[in-house]
């Protein structure tokens, strides 16, 4: 019989993502650091964790992808899976989310922060996490590497120009084992050589105070102090996975903000009520809005190509009803926006204009995993198994899904491109440049991807 109580917890953040398995802790935002000055390094999370300790594991260092382990058919893959999964995720977030606030969730954070759990998992529970997350165990352990490596980025100005950091997306993956628990080596080792997760140690059961501090440090940390939150992992935690994305990043390269409209526009919160806003000037990108019979949709995007995609409802739609599986897939799936008209030898150029705006989530959602995925017998007493960690008894009571998305005239932050290139002709053709504007001006659903149209935030913006 299953008896012990072993918390599983995960946490998000826009623009980064937590999760936590056998406990809870949460990874936060924050403004990106200042260079070490020279000769120093910069802070490890083992020098500023207090009583915590750490094991062994992940040094923090990761290869950037290569085109073609980017192109190659088992990352694509997984990334599908990835995104099938965020798309299900969001509209089961949306629909059982009543608060009426803006709400942002990270997806792919949830899903890491799975990814780790399957590995702490045997039996019908790893089946039921698997399945979850549209993938096998060999499929997972291969190619989570690649989709993680994926996401890692670094942007600075020129040496010219001080060699200044002005954007960044940073992930995280830890387990946070109890001292007195016995977790497995090979376990531990599988998590960090094919996951890139860091293994600590605190005493949870004798200590509590202070390894919930060290959790907190470790969250506020990796978040760069958005998220500074005491997660209360319980005496009974047996261990607690992790996992943390932060991304920040700014319009303009050189730090010029947004314009904003001379004059103010009327925007209609979701509840009907209309307030005046003057409405941030995206820059032109190639192309123009796409209509459907529901729903418009086009993007902006930041100095380094994250792309922030509005979908907005038309006459007799709200977001609720267009907030699903469905819409968020179809909108991610578009590549091309039709910006080039070669009979009329047209190119068509739009901006978004759309308000500066807040979004969070703050919710245990097993219901979620349970209802939409399927995952039951992770959060059953008797029937989970998480032997491959512990031969302890444990079970899931909780996932926590903390996220925070800025976006304003600076950039975005949160916890969360192609070129082609055609043959000319000996005589190329003269385009007529047409610049259309792109009205946000109510109530919205919003995707925030890479360059490579992963999502790593989605949610709604109800008022402003």
């Amino acid at each position: 019989m299953k008896k012990k109580l072993l918390m599983v917890s995960a946490f998000l953040m826009s623009a980064m993502l937590l999760c936590t398995a056998a406990c809870g802790v949460g990874k936060n935002q924050g403004n990106i650091p200042e260079d070490p000055p020279k000769g120093e390094e910069p802070s490890t999370p083992s020098e500023t964790l207090g009583k915590a300790k750490k094991l062994a594991g992940f040094d923090g260092k990761v290869q950037p992808l290569s085109y073609a382990e980017r192109t190659s058919e088992e990352f694509l893959t997984l990334k599908d899976s990835a995104e099938h999964f965020a798309a299900t995720f969001t509209e089961a977030a949306s629909t059982t989310y009543t608060k009426g606030d803006n709400f942002t969730v990270s997806p792919l954070s949830v899903y890491m922060a799975l990814s780790l759990a399957a590995e702490t998992a045997a039996g019908e529970t790893k089946e039921e996490i698997l399945s979850a997350l549209g993938t096998d165990d060999n499929r997972l352990r291969r190619d989570y590497a690649a989709l993680y490596r994926s996401l890692e980025a670094e942007y600075r100005t020129s040496e010219m120009d001080g060699n200044k950091l002005v954007g960044c997306v940073d992930l995280s993956n830890s387990v946070w084992v109890n001292d007195n628990v016995p977790a497995k080596q090979a376990c531990l080792d599988i998590l960090a050589d094919d996951f890139y997760c860091t293994s600590y140690s605190a005493d949870f059961t004798y200590d509590n105070e202070n390894a919930n501090r060290a959790v907190r440090e470790f969250i506020k940390e990796q978040t760069r102090s958005l998220i500074d939150k005491d997660f209360a992992l319980p005496k009974e935690t047996l261990f607690a996975l992790i996992n943390t994305l932060y991304l920040k990043d700014v319009w303009n390269t050189f730090g010029a903000d947004l314009g904003f409209t001379a004059d103010s526009r009327a925007f209609t919160n979701a509840d009907g009520t209309v307030t005046q806003e003057n409405l941030l000037m995206g820059q032109y990108v190639g192309g123009r809005k796409v209509e459907t019979d529901r729903y418009s949709h086009f993007y902006t995007q930041t100095a380094n190509g994250y792309k922030l995609k509005f979908i907005l409802p038309k006459e007799g739609y709200t977001v609720k009803e267009l907030c699903t599986a469905e819409v968020l897939s179809e909108v991610n799936a578009v590549t091309e926006y039709n910006g080039t008209d070669e009979e009329q030898k047209i190119r068509y150029n739009t901006r978004c204009l759309f308000p500066e705006f807040t979004a969070s989530y703050d919710e245990d959602v097993r219901s979620i995993l349970n209802e939409s995925f399927g995952i039951e017998a992770l959060f059953d007493p008797i029937l989970c198994d998480l032997s491959a960690m512990t031969d302890k008894d444990a079970f899931c009571s909780r996932v926590q899904h903390v996220t925070k998305l800025h976006v304003d005239k600076t950039g975005v932050e949160g916890a969360a491109v192609t070129v082609i290139m055609n043959e000319a002709t000996s005589t190329p053709p003269v385009y007529t440049d047409v610049y259309e504007d792109f009205l946000v001006d109510r109530a919205f659903v919003f995707i925030l991807t890479d360059r490579y149209d992963t999502t790593l935030f989605s949610g709604i913006v109800n008022r402003v």
